[in-house]
């Protein structure tokens, strides 16, 4: 890439941050995480997990999730969430970690069966699906998060005044429900905290991509 995403920028806050969720479509004998893990490992390399593409956040949460948990499975990148999304409601995918923003209506509609979140807790929109480390399977903390930084070099008046402009919005009661209605968690951290947020999730995943020899399409 052309920037250096930890040192060009000057980090305002993260903004809002939401776990992924691995679901099925409804159709699928798989009614818990537990009974996915016991067919993956009686059928290695068979189980087929959709993504958004090489290196997207469902495409990482499944290697971490085979790694934490023994098993394997197969990945199918889409170019974007909404074919990877159309064909895991088709039946012709049998598994994703998607954005729980982005299929909890197909959840509630009872299209696709939801197993587990990503999330430290459970998600305020999903309370009845556990969390992995619930499940089974721990170390599989995995948030897709969107963050407002700003170009390097703004002068710290200005910093300090749009920091506490963004906070004042998230935290409006209209915005914040409009938000956790889609299953967003507001964070408005401080910039301190979003760079050591954004430091340590840089190593962490930088980790898992070399130790599984994942490359970008």
């Amino acid at each position: 890439m052309q920037y250096d995403a930890l040192h060009d920028f000057d980090l305002i806050t993260v903004a809002v941050q939401a776990p992924n969720v691995l679901v099925v479509p409804a159709a699928s004998p798989h009614k818990s995480l537990a009974d996915v893990m016991a067919w993956q490992k009686a059928n290695p390399d068979k189980m087929s997990f959709a993504s958004s593409g090489n290196g997207s956040s469902d495409h990482l949460t499944a290697e971490l999730y085979w790694l934490e948990s023994g098993t394997t499975g197969l990945h199918i990148p889409y170019k974007g969430g909404g074919p990877a999304v159309s064909d895991l409601l088709g039946g012709q995918v049998d598994a994703s970690f998607q954005n729980v923003n982005t299929v909890f209506q197909h959840i509630k509609a009872g299209k696709l069966r939801a197993l587990a979140v990503t999330g430290a807790k459970r998600s305020p929109v999903l309370p009845e699906v556990p969390t992995m480390a619930e499940a089974g399977v721990k170390n599989v903390d995995v948030y897709s998060w969107q963050a407002i930084a700003a170009p390097k070099g703004l002068p710290e008046d200005i910093k300090l005044k749009f920091h506490a402009a963004v906070v004042a919005a998230l935290n409006d009661p209209q915005i914040r429900q409009q938000f956790t209605s889609v299953g967003l968690e507001i964070v408005g951290n401080t910039p301190e905290q979003f760079a050591a947020f954004q430091a340590s999730e840089y190593a962490r995943w930088k980790k898992l991509i070399e130790a599984r020899k994942i490359t970008a399409n």
